[in-house]
Parts: structure tokens; sequence; C-alpha cells
């Protein structure tokens, strides 16, 4: 599994229904809300480290290795909580979108069942 600062995000959408066909339903909307939070978390830590690169200041000591770890674990847990809190909405917005494909996907192998 990816991490936030890595290069790709760590979601599975495709898989949030395949991983989840003999669980319940609450458990599948669970699963989206997990996955859709983790988009924006994904969303809002590249929006960080953007927003970091591009104000670079000079410090008195420079920086430092130590310092861009820092920084680099801050800003993951920083977009995790705001994602959390759904400051921005983006997963939200994200979950209402997906949620009535999800709900298709649970009504498809009973209608082919009957």
């Amino acid at each position: 599994m990816y991490g936030l600062n890595s290069d790709r995000p760590a979601l599975a959408l495709h898989n949030t229904r395949a991983a989840s066909a003999g669980a319940s339903d609450a458990a599948s909307e669970q699963k989206l809300r997990d996955v859709c939070e983790q988009f924006e978390a994904f969303l809002t830590a590249q929006m960080l480290k953007t927003m970091r690169t591009s104000g670079e200041a000079e410090g008195f000591t420079g920086k430092s290795t130590a310092e861009d770890v820092f920084t680099a674990q801050h800003d993951a847990e920083l977009s995790r909580q705001l994602a959390r809190r759904g400051a921005m909405g983006i997963a939200q917005l994200l979950y209402n979108e997906l949620k009535p494909q999800l709900d298709t996907q649970a009504q498809s192998p009973t209608d082919k069942a009957a």
C-alpha cells in the first residue's frame, strides 16, 4: 500500500465492491466512505506539498533532510485530519457521486438470481 507522500494514492475504488461481495451494505458503504476520505487526504497532501515547494523560503540554517521528513509527515497527518473532518468536502462529493453505483452493483446480483 502506498503512503500519502508517494506518487500513487493508496486507493482501490475498483476493488471496493469485489472485496466486500459477502459483506453487508453498511460495510460496503463504510468502505466507500473510507476510500473517498483517503482520496481527499491524498489530494490535500499533494496540494500542501505543491504549496510548500512553490514558496521556498530561506531560513537561518537552510533546509535539512530531517526538516524535509518532519514536514512531509506533518503534511500527511494534517491532510488525514482535514479529510476526516470533511474540511474541503471532496470526500462527501465523491461519495455522493459513487454511492448510486454501489447501490446498482448491490442490486445487480439479486436481479440476476431472480
